[in-house]
């Protein structure tokens, strides 16, 4: 694509169109090793990695925050512009401690925006997400003692149950790439208080007490969100329990999207725009309180629901250490080419 020229005619065509792409990041990390910071390999990148794609976006795109997106496809189509290359956004969701300690200094170093998706009720304290906390139980006990403890596993559903045994016959300490196929068990069969009855089962089971990272803050703190915001980097809400919305009461779920809006507006002094579903799901009612709480868009993974609404919805693509290679392999820019290529695309109007 690249040596042939048409990459080169693909960004053409987009910016011709008035096309954008909104890339998703999660954490930044600063190395690469079995652990990844207890994290889904899905959900990571390196910091060597994500300043080499962001040269890659900066030399192909002009990258810049939701809110200038949003106001420069509609400029474009009001006047009937084009401009020279297509545009693209780029933001990261949950509100990691290292989007402030790692992504933040590369993003200055390139003079380049972003927005923050925050789960508010995790911003300024040392809880963890239930997946976080199921990983360091799994990488770093002695998982053979399940073996022993099966009423603990009964009440769960068999992928689950599988998961775990597999897992405990392993006979080697588990990394990060051995414990994602049971974080997507949970997933796919538990709801949020199932996964945190599990993860409070297996505590007991293995002598342990939560909260299991009582000295460890995973997430900002509002002085540093307040810090980020002043220098450019805008704030969206992702929801305040990080609950599938989609899952919940309805009541429970709009109040997560009025209290997380609120709560960011009150910490930074900025009115908050942009709101992204935890795990892209979203459905009709929720679209519905999208639009009463005054979001100006909405990001979304997954199909767009049907209907007419006043928020503008965006589908995002995900970005994470395996898209350009790294990790374990080289860096390889013909990968993070087609990964975009592929990416879906937005356009106002």
């Amino acid at each position: 694509m690249i040596r042939t020229g048409i990459w080169e005619r693909y960004l053409r065509r987009m910016a011709s169109r008035g096309e954008a792409i909104v890339l998703t990041y999660h954490r930044v990390i600063e190395k690469w090793d079995r652990i990844l910071g207890y994290s889904q390999p899905g959900m990571v990148v390196t910091a060597d990695t994500f300043e080499r794609q962001l040269r890659f976006l900066k030399q192909y795109f002009n990258i810049v925050p939701l809110s200038s997106l949003v106001n420069s496809l509609s400029t474009l189509n009001s006047q009937h512009s084009t401009p020279n290359r297509p545009l693209c956004s780029i933001t990261l969701d949950d509100g990691w401690r290292d989007n402030y300690d790692v992504a933040f200094p590369i993003l200055r170093k390139y003079g380049v925006s972003a927005t923050i998706f925050l789960t508010t009720d995790f911003i300024g304290t040392n809880r963890a997400f239930w997946h976080t906390e199921l990983m360091n139980l799994l990488m770093h006990r002695d998982l053979s003692r399940f073996k022993l403890t099966q009423y603990v596993l009964d009440p769960y559903p068999a992928p689950v149950r599988r998961g775990l045994m597999r897992l405990a016959s392993m006979g080697e300490a588990a990394g990060a790439h051995d414990v994602d196929p049971l974080i997507e068990a949970v997933k796919g069969t538990c709801d949020e208080r199932t996964a945190d009855q599990l993860i409070g089962d297996l505590s007991n089971a293995l002598g342990l007490r939560r909260p299991l990272f009582p000295d460890r803050s995973f997430f900002l703190d509002w002085s540093q969100v307040r810090e980020m915001r002043a220098a450019g980097i805008e704030m969206g809400s992702h929801g305040c329990s990080h609950r599938i919305l989609t899952r919940i009461k309805l009541q429970d779920a709009e109040d997560e999207l009025v209290r997380s809006k609120a709560e960011i507006e009150g910490h930074t002094g900025q009115h908050v725009h942009h709101f992204a579903f935890p795990d892209g799901a979203a459905n009709r009612d929720l679209m519905v309180f999208v639009e009463k709480a005054r979001y100006r868009t909405v990001c979304l993974c997954r199909t767009v629901p049907t209907g007419h609404f006043g928020t503008l919805t965006l589908q995002r693509v995900g970005m994470h250490e395996g898209v350009s290679g790294g990790g374990n392999r080289s860096f390889m820019e013909s990968d993070l080419a087609l990964w975009l290529f592929r990416a879906p695309r937005m356009r106002r109007g």
